[in-house]
């Protein structure tokens, strides 16, 4: 017999993929009291997204887009962790399709902006990653708790 069921061992692999992304996000997110974007970014950005998995895309899609425009094309971990959100949340189907369009919407938005890589781009990183951190804390309290 097994140790867990189908439905835990799912339920496992999506905690495990939050486990990950949380310390990437906190990575890029700034230290507590390193400027004003700390005040700005307390709540999470309210979207045209229902969930916060599809908002979590979007911010995936415009950290990817960022990443993309200042270290090039080799810059995939953002688009990495978006394909392993995937693969755990929805291998197949229409929330797959929502998902992949609400990263591609994002990658977008970042794209028309034409930020400056620099200063301005590393604060755009830490806004998007503190409300990454939020929407994925946000998952983590509906799946743990």
């Amino acid at each position: 017999m097994p140790l867990f069921s189908p439905i835990q061992t799912h339920m496992i692999a999506r905690l495990a993929l939050l486990a990950c992304m949380v310390p990437a996000l906190i990575a890029a997110a700034p230290k507590p009291g390193s400027g004003p974007l700390q005040a700005r970014s307390q709540g999470v950005e309210q979207t045209s997204a229902t969930y916060p998995l599809e908002q979590l895309a979007g911010v995936l899609g415009e950290l990817h887009a960022l990443a993309f425009a200042c270290q090039g094309s080799g810059a995939q971990s953002w688009r990495r962790r978006m394909e392993e959100m995937l693969s755990l949340e929805a291998p197949d189907g229409a929330m797959r399709q929502r998902l992949i369009s609400r990263f591609n919407e994002g990658f977008r938005q970042h794209q028309q902006r034409r930020t400056r890589c620099g200063a301005e781009t590393e604060m755009e990183a830490q806004r998007l990653a503190l409300q990454g951190q939020a929407l994925s804390e946000t998952l983590r309290r509906n799946y743990a708790d």
